[in-house]
């Protein structure tokens, strides 16, 4: 068992098949195919049902997870702490909310590309929901979100306060619908709980990928939004 094998096996359990872990770790199939062999070898059993759906993890897969990711982990963990201390780029994987990367983030980002010109940090973005769930599995060191956040699994300090508006279009050209991001994002729950308490409940709700896409579409009279007011006025 080595550092390799364990990242092909939970770069499979995570993608949901080997050709997928093979793009992910930029490497051919067979090479993944191989690794996966090898560690089940060493551990003495399958590790994956292989089918039309993909490799889905047997019970001996599922009792392999949490300790490939707690030995990666440690791994990383020890690797970036090392490189700091001897200041060297230590790498870090940041997260937020698609409205605090566009709004709040560029300075920081940059004051931390100043700083640490060699460092690789990268930042992705998602719902509130998701992006803890990525915390939680150790895909991202730390992550912006919506409050609450569990004190029980996550430290947790504020970072913003934001004021939500409702933006609505001018001129409405279609029946009302809440444009959102998809569950999981804090702003929709607020809004989803703003329309309970208003007898609303019942209201259409179109998902969408994107803020560009929700206030392009509010603006053409196709819905309303719950949004940050710095993203709001940010792009109009």
């Amino acid at each position: 068992m080595d550092i390799v094998q364990l990242r092909t096996f939970l770069s499979v359990a995570e993608t949901g098949s080997f050709s997928a872990a093979g793009q992910a770790l930029n490497s051919v199939q067979s090479n993944i195919t191989t690794r996966i062999r090898k560690l089940e070898d060493d551990v003495g059993g399958a590790l994956f049902e292989r089918g039309r759906g993909g490799a889905q993890l047997t019970p001996l897969g599922e009792r392999l997870m949490p300790h490939a990711r707690d030995i990666l982990h440690r791994i990383d963990t020890a690797r970036a702490d090392v490189l700091d201390a001897a200041g060297q780029a230590a790498p870090l994987r940041l997260g937020a909310l698609e409205t605090t990367a566009g709004a709040r983030l560029p300075p920081v980002m940059k004051a931390l590309y100043g700083r640490h010109p060699s460092s690789e940090i990268t930042l992705q973005t998602g719902t509130s929901g998701g992006l803890m769930a990525d915390v939680w599995a150790r895909r991202l060191d730390a992550a912006f979100v919506g409050a609450p956040v569990d004190p029980d699994r996550f430290n947790a300090i504020p970072a913003y306060t934001e004021r939500l508006l409702v933006a609505r279009p001018r001129d409405a050209v279609a029946p009302p619908a809440l444009l959102a991001f998809p569950s999981g994002c804090i702003y929709r729950a607020a809004a989803e709980a703003w329309l309970q308490q208003s007898g609303k409940a019942d209201m259409t709700v179109r998902d969408l990928g994107s803020l560009e896409s929700i206030l392009g579409l509010v603006e053409a009279g196709l819905g309303f939004t719950v949004a940050p007011e710095t993203a709001i006025l940010g792009y109009r």
